[in-house]
C-alpha cells in the first residue's frame, strides 16, 4: 500500500478524533510572520481539514492539498462552504498548483510521509519570493506513561507501527530547510473519554481496521489500556504542538 492509500477508510474516525493545534501557535505565526487577511497558505497533505480549518479561521486563503479522496471528501463537507477554502486533489510533490501562487507552504502532521527532495522541489516551484515553509506536529510526550503504555501495545498488534507519527524526528524538519529555521512548542495536552481514546488510536495509519486480523481484541486492548490508566472516566495525554518554519533553496 503506497502512503496515499494508508489513511483510506479512516476520514469520517481521523476528523472526529484528531485534536486541533494549539492556539497559542497561530498568535505566534501571525506575529512572527505578520501574516494578514491577503495571506495565501498551501497546506500541503491537509487530510480532513483540522490544521485548514484553523487556517480559515484567522482568515487566510487556503489551498487544501489532499491525494487521499476519502479524506479530502471529508474536508470537503466540513469546509466547502467556506469562502476562502479551495479544495485540491494533489500531493506533496506535485500540488498542481501555478508557479509563484502561494506565500507559504504548511504541512500538518504530514510531513513524514513525504519525498523530502521532491517536495523541497515542489514547495520552491509554488512559493512566491521570500515564502516560507511551515512543518507542524501534535506530538506526543514521549516519557508520559500512557504513551509509553500505547506503544508497548501498538507493538504487539499493529505490524505497521515504527513510532508515532512514523518515528519522525525534530532533527529530520530542521534538516529540510535551508540554514537555520525558527522553532516553536506550546503544550497541547488531550484529555480523552474511553470512546474517545479508542477513536484516536484507530485514527493511525499504522492502526488495524475492522476486518483486520485481532481487530476486535487490539479494540479490547485498547479499551482496557485506558481503564488502567483513566481517573474519574479522563485520560489526560501529555502532547505538545510544534512547529518548524523557514526557507528553502
Amino acid at each position: 500500500m503506497n502512503n496515499t492509500e494508508k489513511f483510506t477508510g479512516k476520514g469520517q474516525i481521523y476528523a472526529k478524533a484528531r485534536p486541533k493545534y494549539a492556539p497559542e501557535l497561530f498568535s505566534y505565526l501571525k506575529e512572527k510572520l505578520a501574516l494578514t487577511s491577503a495571506t495565501t497558505i498551501a497546506d500541503i497533505g491537509s487530510g480532513t481539514g483540522i490544521f485548514t480549518e484553523q487556517l480559515l479561521d484567522q482568515g487566510y486563503h487556503v489551498y487544501a492539498v489532499e491525494p487521499n479522496q476519502d479524506m479530502r471528501r471529508q474536508a470537503e463537507k466540513n469546509l466547502g462552504k467556506r469562502a476562502n477554502f479551495v479544495s485540491i486533489a494533489g500531493d506533496a510533490e506535485n500540488t498542481t498548483l501555478p508557479a509563484n501562487s502561494v506565500d507559504y507552504v504548511t504541512a500538518a502532521q504530514a510531513f513524514h510521509w513525504f519525498d523530502q527532495a521532491r517536495f523541497r522541489q515542489e514547495c520552491q516551484r509554488i512559493l512566491k519570493a521570500d515564502g516560507k515553509v511551515i512543518i507542524v506536529y501534535n506530538s506526543r510526550i514521549a516519557d508520559a506513561i500512557c504513551n509509553q503504555k500505547l506503544a508497548v501495545l501498538l507493538k504487539q498488534y499493529c505490524p505497521n507501527f515504527h513510532g508515532f507519527s512514523n518515528g519522525i524526528a525534530a532533527v529530520d524538519c530542521r534538516q529540510f530547510f535551508t540554514g537555520n529555521c525558527d522553532t516553536f512548542q506550546t503544550e497541547n495536552d488531550q484529555e480523552y473519554t474511553r470512546q474517545g481514546f479508542v477513536n484516536r488510536t484507530l485514527s493511525s495509519s499504522y492502526s488495524l481496521k475492522a476486518g483486520d486480523k485481532n481487530y476486535e481484541q487490539f479494540v479490547a486492548a485498547v479499551g482496557k489500556l485506558f481503564d488502567q490508566l483513566a481517573q474519574d472516566g479522563k485520560l489526560l495525554v501529555p502532547m505538545k504542538t510544534e512547529a518548524y518554519i523557514g526557507k528553502i533553496s
